[in-house]
């Protein structure tokens, strides 16, 4: 995964969420001017429920940011998605998901966060065309659809926002119904980690694999030099 650095001191930026030494920085760059004339989305779930995609933008309100918190440490708690292990602190969360570009699915109405991603740089410098998304949906909101359609669309705003691919560096294999998703909309596995993440339940240790998987963003059709769908055509 990456991180941001910028603005921080140099011992600040050797290290990552937890504390743990990272590979390398990614410095900070929003590219949010790049995909603000086609936000928010809008559409319905299959549940029918009307909602609407936009940008979080900064700086960020405190009950959104507040909510996107919980819900990442309720994902955390459950270890199948990202490799952190809680706690995590709101510093640690706001360094770790919200240093590039973020994305939030709400429901129309009462404006409630159904869901999230960021698209940031997976690596610096001459490689950082290629970009990678977290993706969050509390438990209370799942198997409506949501993470489907931020998904798909994340593909059509990573183009938007410059990047040529997008690559996931750990998706674990227990995350069937994820691994699934991805596959389903192209994205081709390019590696296969192995005892990738060490997971604690119910008292019992053990290790998962994991995959990695690839997308090449020029499969995302365009019409008139423009990514689709439409803007305001979430569905």
């Amino acid at each position: 995964q990456s991180a941001t650095a910028t603005g921080r001191t140099p011992q600040e930026r050797s290290r990552g969420v937890g504390g743990t030494a990272m590979a390398y920085v990614v410095d900070l760059e929003s590219r949010s001017h790049l995909v603000e004339h086609v936000l928010p989305l809008r559409g319905k779930l299959k549940t029918g429920q009307l909602v609407e995609l936009s940008l979080l933008k900064k700086p960020f309100d405190m009950g959104d940011f507040q909510a996107l918190h919980e819900i990442f440490e309720e994902i955390i708690e459950e270890g199948v998605s990202y490799p952190q292990q809680g706690p995590v602190t709101a510093e640690a969360f706001r360094v770790y998901y919200t240093s590039h570009d973020v994305f939030v699915l709400r429901e129309a109405s009462s404006r409630e966060i159904l869901g999230a991603f960021y698209v940031k740089p997976n690596f610096p410098g001459r490689c950082s065309h290629i970009c990678n998304h977290g993706f969050m949906v509390p438990s209370r909101f799942r198997n409506r659809g949501i993470g489907t359609v931020m998904a798909r669309h994340s593909l059509f705003l990573s183009k938007l926002l410059g990047y040529k691919a997008v690559y996931y560096n750990l998706v674990f294999t227990d995350n069937k119904h994820a691994i699934h998703a991805y596959k389903k909309l192209g994205f081709q596995q390019t590696g296969f980690v192995p005892e990738a993440a060490k997971v604690t339940k119910d008292g019992k240790t053990h290790y998962q694999d994991a995959v990695q998987l690839y997308f090449d963003l020029d499969e995302v059709k365009s019409e008139e030099g423009q990514p689709q769908p439409q803007p305001s055509n979430l569905l």
